[in-house]
Parts: C-alpha cells; structure tokens; sequence
C-alpha cells in the first residue's frame, strides 16, 4: 500500500513537470492591407506583422482617428494542423460633403454712401487709421484728416474706438474685427465586419472589408523547439 502511494506521488510530479515545461503554441500573423488607387488598382499600402499565442485576440491599427482600420484577429491550433481565424474590422471614413455649385454672382447693385466712415485697422505706433469712406475704397489717414467731411480727433487705445467729428456732430468708430470660426472635426462613418475562415498555416485568405478595402490575412506556426 505504502508503494502504491510513493508510485502515485512520482506520477503527480512527472505530470506536473510536464504541465510546467509545457509552451503554449506561437504564430506570427501577417496582415496585408489593400484598397484602390487612383487607376481602380489593388495597391498594399500596410503590411504589418505581429506575434500572438494560440486562441489569444490581438490587435493591429491601421490609419488615424478619422479615417482607418482597427483589424482584431484570434488564432485557433486545431488538431488536424489547421487554423480557425476569427476576426473583426472595424472601418473608418469621413462623410464626403455633397458638391454644392455656387449660385450665379447677382449683377452688382450701385453703390450708396453711408453715412459715416467705418474703422478697420489701427497703427498705433505711427497714429495711423484704415478708414473705409462712403464708397468702399479704404485708405491710412492720421488724426486731424478728414473723410467725407468727418474730422477723425481722437483714438482710446483701450477701448479700441476712434472719435470723428462734423458740423458740431461727434461719433465713435469701433475697430472691425474679424471673426474666426472653428471647423468642426470630419464626421466619420463606421463600418464593423466579422467573419471566421479555417486555413492551413502560411496559406494566405483574403477578408473582404468595406469601401473598397480588403485584407490579405497569413499565419504561421512557430516553433520554439529548436
């Protein structure tokens, strides 16, 4: 009985060192990805490779945030030598803006005076003034010039207004200034496939993706026994 059981413990620990020299199964897989050219051509713009374990997911990112691929592939060893590829793409693009054909340009209407000068840029250094008169032409006058009869007298610097007076009338331009607007970020439409191929090792497959785009996938077993 006292064999038997000093037999049983040897088995246990001849299992064990077995289980802890035991190496999970490594494969590089590579990932080829097409789309069109400007011809309609196949063209391989990436083609990156990574190391994965067997039934372990992992990752391969392709382009940028706004327009890309986020390809996930799980490799599976089944016992006849074969391989169960699972994978996933998920397709970014931006929204294309529809084309819009400009209005015809309406004759131009004839112009009419305005009743007072306007202020469009400032020198403050050299006490110069880019005034626009009744007519749209615009020119650098100092103070004490006169535009359309308006006399420009003063300039507060911190209020950014310039004083004209005519007649016994006195008004304040305030300096124009542009205003710069943000563009929005693209939008991106997103596209999700999944599909799940059986292969034999270093055979290539092809998965097909979306706007125009496919994926050459190819995996290979390592060994690490040599």
């Amino acid at each position: 009985m006292k064999t038997f059981g000093f037999q049983w413990c040897l088995l246990l620990l001849a299992l064990g060192a077995v289980a802890e020299d035991a190496v999970p199964t490594h494969l590089r897989v590579t990932a080829t990805f097409i789309r069109k050219d400007k011809d309609g051509k196949d063209e391989a713009y990436a083609a990156p490779q990574v190391v994965t374990i067997d039934g372990k997911q992992t990752s391969i990112k392709v382009g940028s945030a706004e327009e890309g691929i986020d390809f996930t592939i799980t490799p599976r060893v089944e016992p006849d030598g074969s391989l169960t590829l699972e994978t996933s793409t998920d397709s970014r693009q931006p929204i294309m803006k529809p084309v819009v054909q400009p209005a015809p340009s309406p004759l131009p209407a004839k112009l009419t005076p305005k009743d007072y000068p306007s202020l469009h840029a400032v020198l403050v250094a050299d006490k110069l003034f880019s005034i626009e008169n009744a007519v749209g032409s615009r020119k650098w006058l100092p103070l004490g010039a006169k535009v359309d009869g308006w006399t420009l007298k003063s300039y507060d610097a911190k209020r950014e207004a310039l004083t004209i007076a005519r007649l016994g009338r006195s008004l304040e331009l305030v300096l124009n200034k542009a205003v710069i607007e943000v563009t929005p970020p693209p939008n991106v439409v997103r596209s999700q496939t999944q599909t799940t191929v059986k292969v034999l090792p270093k055979v290539r497959t092809v998965i097909v993706g979306t706007n125009g785009q496919s994926i050459t996938v190819e995996a290979e077993i390592l060994d690490f026994s040599k």
